[in-house]
């Protein structure tokens, strides 16, 4: 049938010769959509507000000299003592809107692809896996700086989705299958059919002396159309000076990159001069590091090193002295959202719309409604659903 023609069409190999023909396009179509970081934008990364900190990291500039953590802070004792004075629970305090951005997580959750347009595409494009793998890791890389938001985005509802496509006419769909734990499932299809990133994350935090340490746990799979799969795991995430000192968020911990095909691999360690983040941000001031941002590994074939890896995730990624990816070289892609959507894709959300038109009072009723009903969908779900863990 016409359904299952189309069907094994893509998922079919493609032909040396055809292949070749998508990829000559590509290169020509990457130019063409590439726009260079225009002079007029004096900002650092591209967000107001953040900075370079002294010892590395993104540091957060607050305008009125309170940060949006402290004042998360406030507003908790404030609504604990007046809940305790009405007799009511202190768990499911609602937190503020005004801390808020008016997108739901999945949306930001896109903010780490940015780069997927051009750099995914450089990497379908590469005949030699080494290559390939190089600007694999240079797509994960480019994205890292992006995470640096003041502003928290709205937590996803168990069943949101969003829908979008980049210029290139890559697809992106994520969805939120679990509520306890977090988890985010994603799909991106390149291009034709050049390139699928998919999996999914689930999201842990623990809290730490002034700050929190926490990461996206999951695969991270990126597949092409002659069978390579490189699959990758993301850094952990710490924020430090929540009470006292400069508000930092930077990425620690030990990434790792595998192609199975053919026998290649990279370990990453982001601020290795570190055993332990948090501590190692309040000893740089006595000691000689390097910054809280640098990053250092190697890249083995069939268990040799071929080539170092280091750099600083705010300012380039070099492979043996040849930068990959350099901040503010070019305009992260942003993604449009298509015409026709589900009823649960994320932009409809009564509270995100409320806050985006400016409606702070309006946003804060319907977040707390919509949590309130979350929590009497889950416990129906436990009272009456299949018992297992998860949503």
């Amino acid at each position: 049938s016409k359904k299952k023609a189309e069907a094994a069409s893509r998922t079919a190999p493609l032909s040396t010769s055809f292949l070749g023909d998508i990829m000559s396009e590509k290169k020509v179509s990457l130019k063409k959509l590439v726009k260079p970081w225009p002079e007029s934008d004096k900002t650092e990364f591209g967000f107001e507000d953040v900075v370079r900190g002294q010892y590395g990291g993104c540091k957060f500039v607050a305008k009125d000299g309170l940060s949006l953590n402290r004042t998360v802070i406030t507003h908790l004792v404030s609504s604990m003592g007046k809940n305790i004075m009405e007799g009511k629970s202190i768990i499911n305090i609602s937190l503020p809107v005004t801390i808020f951005e008016p997108r739901s997580f999945l949306q930001r959750m896109t903010d780490h692809w940015a780069f997927a347009p051009l750099y995914l595409n450089k990497a379908a494009m590469a005949k030699d896996p080494v290559e390939r793998f190089k600007w694999a890791i240079a797509f994960m890389i480019s994205g890292l700086h992006n995470g640096c938001r003041q502003k928290k985005p709205f937590n996803p509802i168990l069943g949101e989705t969003f829908q979008a496509t980049y210029p290139d006419g890559t697809e992106i769909f994520l969805e939120q299958v679990s509520h306890h734990p977090p988890v985010s499932q994603y799909e991106l299809l390149g291009p034709n059919g050049t390139w699928k990133l998919c999996g999914f994350n689930e999201y842990r935090a623990s809290f730490r002396p002034n700050g929190v340490v926490g990461g996206q746990y999951g695969p991270n799979k990126i597949e092409f159309q002659d069978g390579t799969v490189i699959e990758y795991t993301m850094p952990q995430v710490t924020v430090s000076g929540m009470v006292i000192g400069d508000w930092l968020f930077y990425w620690t911990g030990t990434t790792t990159f595998v192609d199975r095909k053919n026998n290649i691999t990279a370990e990453i360690t982001f601020d290795p001069d570190a055993a332990n983040s948090v501590i190692s941000y309040a000893t740089s001031f006595f000691s000689a590091k390097s910054p809280c941002d640098y990053f250092k590994g190697s890249l083995k074939k069939d268990g040799k090193e071929i080539c170092p890896i280091e750099g600083c995730w705010l300012a380039k990624l070099k492979f043996q002295e040849k930068v990959y990816w350099r901040i503010r070289q070019y305009l992260p892609f942003t993604p449009t959202e298509l015409e026709k959507t589900l009823p649960s894709h994320a932009t409809k959300r009564e509270d995100l719309v409320a806050l985006l038109q400016g409606n702070v009072e309006l946003s804060q009723t319907e977040k707390k409604r919509l949590e309130e009903k979350q929590r009497a969908d889950r416990k129906l779900r436990k009272e009456h659903g299949p018992k297992k863990d998860g949503h």
